[in-house]
């Protein structure tokens, strides 16, 4: 069994510092386990229980009207691609996400993973590609490693 390469926290940690020296702006972040994130909810008004379907991302960023969605793992996780390829195309917490990004001028929402610099997990993640628009990577020195970009979203990173 492969040991753990980094803890979530320290890929969240490394990839708060890239984007912050690369001129994108945090607008909230959790640890995991914290409870310190900014609880998304449904877009459903009759919701019967305050955080019912309720959802903390890992981070959120914006820079030049878009904005990134982070979930973070310390290994590859199908359910967050799952739970992040369904959030775009279901748009089902939009009405949470617009208001946390109001003022911001967002035209566009980007959805990607972050993990531990691992070719074990890059390489599984890389089969679920077609639920995200970016997978990155970090390791011990704070590096981050861009594998898939579709947009073009860190081309000047």
């Amino acid at each position: 069994m492969e040991r753990r390469i980094m803890k979530e926290e320290k890929v969240t940690k490394n990839i708060l510092d890239w984007l912050e020296l690369n001129g994108w702006t945090i607008i909230c972040y959790d640890f995991p386990q914290s409870g310190t994130g900014v609880l998304l909810h449904l877009n459903n008004n009759n919701r019967t229980e305050k955080n019912k379907g309720g959802i903390i991302p890992d981070i959120i960023a914006v820079k030049n009207n878009r904005a990134l969605f982070f979930e973070n793992k310390d290994r590859f996780y199908e359910p967050d691609f799952d739970k992040l390829n369904e959030i775009k195309m279901e748009s089902n917490y939009s009405d949470s996400l617009d208001q946390l990004l109001n003022g911001h001028n967002i035209s566009d929402i980007y959805y990607g993973i972050g993990l531990p610099e691992s070719k074990k997990e890059i390489d599984k993640s890389k089969q679920h590609l077609e639920k995200v628009d970016f997978l990155i990577s970090t390791n011990k020195k704070k590096e981050v490693t861009i594998h898939y970009d579709v947009n073009g979203i860190f081309a000047n990173a």
